[in-house]
């Protein structure tokens, strides 16, 4: 039996190219560009978490010394109050009470030797109105003063026209710990009336 011829035929599918002749080489771009993306995201993040324990310093600082100008505040309001009581606005005295540290307000009519220090004065009064609510305590703690308010009292003379009389009074108050230290002053006139004090 013979067999069927066959002819040959050309297809018309053309050659596939090969899968890995047209993709491009990887470098490692990607790998590269992540990590230092990574690694500024980091900085950033411990930039801003370093920024956070800074303010809440600045702002413990702030109501430290927020609080001690507040404790001088206190005193010099005491003593402005004290200086209409009675017959408290004096002339003032130079020695005995002034000279040294006292428990009651004195009127002096010497200047404070160094308002500005940080150790507690040598004159002046302890200011500690009661009931107490300045707990004092060197050791510090949420809601204490490191030490206690101190003002002075100084005559300075009689006011422009003779009406008054002019004092001054110096506090220093402090807040939580040691450095946290305000000295205000103020200047205050006890009014007489119209009628001058230099003359009849």
């Amino acid at each position: 039996m013979r067999k069927p011829a066959y002819t040959s035929a050309r297809t018309g599918f053309a050659r596939l190219p090969s899968l890995h002749t047209g993709r491009r080489k990887q470098t490692g771009y990607v790998l590269v560009v992540s990590m230092i993306l990574l690694v500024v995201l980091t900085i950033l993040a411990v930039s801003m978490f370093r920024s956070f324990g800074l303010q809440e310093i600045m702002a413990g600082n702030l109501r430290e010394k927020t609080r001690a100008v507040d404790a001088a505040q206190a005193a010099i309001n005491y003593a402005e109050w004290w200086l209409t009581q009675g017959s408290n606005a004096t002339t003032g005295v130079a020695t005995g009470a002034c000279a040294a540290a006292s428990a009651t307000p004195v009127v002096c009519n010497t200047p404070i030797a160094n308002a500005t220090a940080v150790t507690p004065w040598a004159v002046g009064v302890n200011y500690n109105p009661n009931p107490a609510y300045m707990a004092v305590n060197a050791g510090g703690g949420v809601g204490t003063y490191f030490r206690a308010t101190q003002f002075y009292i100084q005559y300075l003379g009689l006011a422009s026209g003779g009406t008054g009389s002019l004092y001054r009074i110096t506090a220093v108050g402090w807040g939580g710990n040691s450095a946290a230290v305000a000295v205000l002053q103020s200047t205050y006139i006890i009014s007489t009336g119209v009628k001058p004090l230099t003359g009849p």
